[in-house]
């Protein structure tokens, strides 16, 4: 115990704990009040380490055959998953082809939520011409279906994972954009955005300071609920052949044209991307409903939060 620990003691006071004793509390809160959040979070986690260290994790190049193996090989001890018609390793397509789905998914749903945030704060603040011009445009978006913007972006532009980022981010931006609006017409009400605006803070100033924090809780939990739904719109358009480029490690790329003719001869390659992208989209699920219900504002008395 140190020496403010003993004179805190001594005089009745109770040490404050440290940044480390409160997030380990806090953590260890949300694993026994949100079991499956923690469970997602947990498969999250694994899933981001085993696509990052691929290439220490017994891997081979998972777009060249493997000359020694054959082709529809069954999962064995050298060929975990088995291998593909081209005599690929499935293991490493497997581990390798998180990499696209999950960039996809976190980087449009980044570039989503850092948008819609912006306009909404421009149109639902300022309001007027802006809100008016803001609003048609995203009408006009959402008029369209999602599935044909994707795939004007697939074909008006090279198949890469950037393209399909931000096509992605471009058809789920009006959503989010629309859910924030709402928000910051409701907080631009609120007493002190008046106050702010009595003192002489600038409109600037009392988005960025004041309405933006009030939408943090907001904002991750629709971006938390928005990453499976990013990572299956990719998915949707590779499993087309419409996504990425033939050959490239997917989990949506696997299970598309090139493979598809083989599933009844070889459980294996629908098994095991399917599973990952299964199991990829149900923890981002899981822990974007825990989320939700931690930073729901009926919860703030709980202690949760």
């Amino acid at each position: 115990m140190t020496n403010a620990e003993e004179v805190a003691g001594s005089l009745g006071f109770e040490a404050r704990p440290n940044v480390l004793q409160r997030s380990l509390k806090a953590l260890w809160r949300f694993a026994r009040t949100q079991p499956l959040g923690t469970f997602g979070a947990v498969i999250i986690l694994l899933l981001v380490v085993g696509t990052v260290f691929a290439s220490e994790l017994n891997t081979v190049n998972p777009k060249k055959p493997i000359r020694e193996s054959s082709a529809l090989e069954a999962p064995s001890s050298e060929h975990f998953f088995g291998t593909d018609r081209s005599r690929r390793d499935v293991w490493s397509r497997v581990l390798y082809g998180g990499r696209p789905t999950l960039l996809i998914g976190i980087g449009a749903v980044g570039i989503t939520m850092g948008a819609g945030v912006i306009l909404a704060l421009a149109a639902g603040f300022l309001g007027g011409l802006v809100d008016a011009v803001v609003s048609r445009i995203i009408e006009v978006i959402i008029s369209v279906p999602a599935i044909l913007w994707l795939l004007m972006f697939s074909t008006a532009f090279d198949r890469s994972v950037q393209t399909l980022m931000f096509a992605v981010a471009f058809t789920f931006t009006p959503v989010a954009l629309r859910l924030f609006r709402g928000n910051v017409i409701q907080e631009r009400s609120v007493t002190y955005v008046e106050a702010a605006r009595v003192i002489g803070a600038s409109s600037a100033r009392i988005m960025f300071r004041h309405i933006l924090p009030n939408l943090a809780p907001l904002v991750i939990v629709a971006a938390s609920i928005t990453i499976p739904a990013a990572m299956l719109s990719e998915a949707s358009l590779t499993f087309l052949g419409l996504g990425l480029e033939p050959g490239t490690p997917s989990w949506a790329q696997d299970l598309g044209p090139g493979n598809r003719p083989f599933f009844r001869l070889a459980w294996w390659l629908v098994i095991f991307p399917g599973a990952a992208l299964a199991l990829a989209v149900l923890s981002f699920n899981f822990f974007g409903d825990s989320i939700r219900d931690v930073l729901d504002p009926r919860l703030r008395g709980s202690g949760l939060v």
